[in-house]
């Protein structure tokens, strides 16, 4: 797998303090990695079974989970074609979250909504290519628990942003999936986001088997948008 794109980070090979996990228990060294990849495999959590508050939140923090996964290997992603209106999948289990890359034009608009009869275990997170809530994306890291978030491009050339769906009591499976809708305000047969990368920073490519797409033109398994 590539690294394009990755100036700055250090490469899996380089990563090798073996810290022990943020909330407790396992060490790196433990992580699993996708086969001929350096893919991690995101470790298990504890299956959630009550209706989970803030505090329950506070302590499934994803994004130190990200942070100390990174250092281990490249974090699993989905990139979504620029024709994807929606999706339906589940989480990865026994880890409970799954994540998705959207290429955003600049000045562009992009709402992102999960929906699921159990919504109240759901939460969406958005963040950039290193796993933190860049300009534009605070909403999603200080909101209690946002099952749609709306994010504008700040800046002054296209980007990648990436979209965490996070299911800890794993009501998502094959016959209930969750249902992701992607709402933009462009239209994406006119404008070329190819340039952007989603394989970039934190993040290796490794589309979901369980998704189906749905889209003005994509329909089907998981699709490379470039």
């Amino acid at each position: 797998m590539g690294t394009e794109g990755r100036v700055g980070h250090p490469r899996p090979a380089q990563r090798t303090v073996d810290q022990r996990r943020p909330t407790g228990g396992i060490r790196l060294s433990n992580v699993g990695l996708i086969g001929g990849t350096q893919v991690v495999i995101p470790p298990a959590w504890k299956r959630c079974g009550v209706l989970p508050d803030m505090g329950y939140w506070r302590h499934r923090d994803l994004m130190a989970e990200i942070q100390w996964l990174s250092r281990r290997g490249f974090i699993p992603v989905t990139p979504l074609g620029d024709g994807v209106d929606a999706l339906t999948d589940f989480v990865q289990t026994p880890a409970g979250w799954r994540a998705y890359g959207l290429a955003v034009p600049a000045g562009g608009t992009v709402q992102v909504e999960v929906q699921h009869e159990k919504l109240g275990w759901f939460r969406l997170m958005m963040v950039d290519k290193w796993g933190q809530p860049g300009p534009g994306m605070l909403q999603g890291s200080i909101a209690h628990q946002p099952v749609l978030l709306t994010y504008k491009n700040p800046g002054k050339e296209a980007t990648a942003v990436y979209v965490i769906v996070d299911d800890p009591a794993w009501w998502s499976d094959a016959k209930y999936p969750y249902t992701l809708m992607v709402r933009r305000d462009w239209n994406p047969s006119s404008v070329d986001l190819s340039q952007v990368k989603m394989v970039v920073g934190l993040w290796g490519a490794t589309p979901s088997v369980s998704a189906e797409f749905r889209g003005r033109s994509l329909t089907g398994p998981a699709v490379f948008p470039h």
